[in-house]
């Protein structure tokens, strides 16, 4: 075969998503080697074959009407509706709990 092998002391840089089909599948072939190729190939066929584009969606924000809560010292209350209201009381008399685990003896 007159293909050489890819050296792994050889540095390669990253695929970059503009560069152009051939330019990605070269990339791969010094990577990776003929497998890379052909995985890269089958990949792009795939993509090709599902028509998926890539989605550009930037992040959600949501702005509070206020500060938050804390409900570790207040407890929460939900009204669900008009006559329903979940309330948490928090029990400010339970001490904190060790849990220690059973020790077995072979």
């Amino acid at each position: 075969m007159s293909q050489q092998e890819p050296d792994d002391a050889e540095p390669v840089a990253p695929i970059d998503p503009t560069d152009s089909i051939q330019n990605q599948l070269d990339r791969a072939r010094a990577r990776h080697g003929t497998i890379g190729a052909m995985v890269f190939s089958a990949m792009l066929g795939v993509d090709k074959v599902l028509g998926r584009k890539p989605k550009d969606e930037g992040a959600v924000i949501w702005e509070a009407s206020g500060e938050p809560e804390d409900i570790d010292a207040d407890g929460i209350t939900i009204d669900v509706d008009d006559q329903t209201k979940v309330v948490s009381h928090l029990t400010t008399d339970k001490t904190a709990r060790r849990v220690r685990k059973k020790r077995t003896v072979k």
